[in-house]
């Protein structure tokens, strides 16, 4: 990756649960990243053979150079996003892994079985497609799935998985059905091509863009609708939603995203939300951690997480007239925004 053509400037990396604080792992080269989880012998066996097969199919559409994925060429390109995927989710810490994040270890058994077929995870399927975001942009995403049928509760674990890649301007989405007996047929909103399975060459780029704006729609699988009747495939709630605010003594009690502490919002703000006028503000908690946080019309969304110097700059140089909103508790500070503020 990092002698193709791409933008090799120093990138911020991080690495993390969703809905939480991901670790920061500071301003690097991108693709210098290293896991020390495989032996010898796979990583210079058959994950070498996938690495040489994407480098050769892959590398013109990472460029943004149109070509073709040949039928004999699916299979692999198809266990090389998957592989990749596993692997990135080893770059979480320790920690992170001992306390739930992560993948369970028996996919990683389930795919080091693939080595001897040289095909994805059984019950996968796998589109290609084209991105169009921020210069020198890379990532890996996966997102815990659960299949909603009208009449009955989500389930208490995730059925399956989405996992998408970013490098340069090629995407990678592929959804693992850990739960076999609810495999589902799927298509995207973006039209992309599956390349598995697949028995037909898929000439890349076609459908629509995966731009910066949808991108997290897109990556946590909310855009993959399957074929069948009410049958839904959504991401599964305990992942990607945080505990519902509540209200008390007047105000709007909110999680903060490391899970540990709360913070407080006049009610007024999220009355004033729901007509159309939207606020800025900052806050922290103990860890400690400054969030620059703004209401929209379903409630308040964190904007960025970081040291105070840096939150409180970004919320100076939002556009908007800066209030103060005042009761018992004391003085609340916060901007309202400028209609059509990001």
């Amino acid at each position: 990756m990092s002698k193709i053509g791409l933008d090799l400037a120093p990138a911020q990396h991080h690495a993390g649960s969703l809905n939480g604080l991901p670790r920061d792992m500071g301003t690097q080269a991108p693709y210098r990243q290293t896991v020390k989880n495989f032996c010898a012998s796979c990583n210079n066996g058959w994950m070498s053979a996938l690495e040489a097969v994407a480098q050769r199919v892959l590398t013109p559409l990472i460029l943004g150079q149109s070509g073709t994925i040949e039928v004999e060429d699916q299979a692999l390109i198809a266990m090389w996003a998957q592989k990749t995927a596993l692997t990135a989710m080893l770059l979480s810490s320790e920690e992170q892994r001992a306390s739930g994040y992560g993948l369970a270890p028996s996919e990683y058994e389930a795919f080091y079985e693939t080595s001897t077929r040289m095909e994805p995870l059984a019950a996968s399927r796998v589109w290609a497609g084209r991105y169009e975001g921020g210069t020198g942009f890379s990532g890996v995403r996966v997102t815990p799935l659960a299949v909603r049928i009208p009449g009955i509760p989500e389930p208490d674990r995730p059925q399956a998985y989405a996992t998408t890649i970013v490098l340069g301007e090629l995407v990678l989405q592929s959804v693992r059905f850990t739960t076999p007996e609810l495999e589902l047929d799927l298509t995207t909103e973006l039209g992309m091509p599956q390349i598995w399975p697949s028995n037909t060459p898929v000439a890349w780029p076609e459908g629509d863009l995966c731009t910066e704006a949808i991108f997290l729609r897109f990556a946590d699988g909310r855009m993959l609708h399957p074929t069948i009747g009410d049958i839904e495939l959504r991401p599964w709630t305990p992942a990607t939603e945080l505990p519902q605010s509540a209200l008390v003594d007047g105000k709007v009690k909110v999680p903060t995203l490391c899970g540990k502490h709360s913070f407080f919002y006049p009610q007024a703000l999220l009355a004033e939300a729901l007509r159309g006028t939207f606020y800025a503000f900052v806050t922290g908690c103990e860890c400690p951690v400054a969030y620059l946080l703004q209401t929209e019309k379903d409630g308040v969304h964190c904007k960025a997480a970081g040291k105070a110097e840096g939150i409180s700059a970004m919320y100076e140089d939002l556009p908007g007239e800066e209030l103060q909103y005042e009761d018992e508790a004391g003085v609340f500070i916060c901007k309202r925004l400028l209609s059509g503020t990001p």
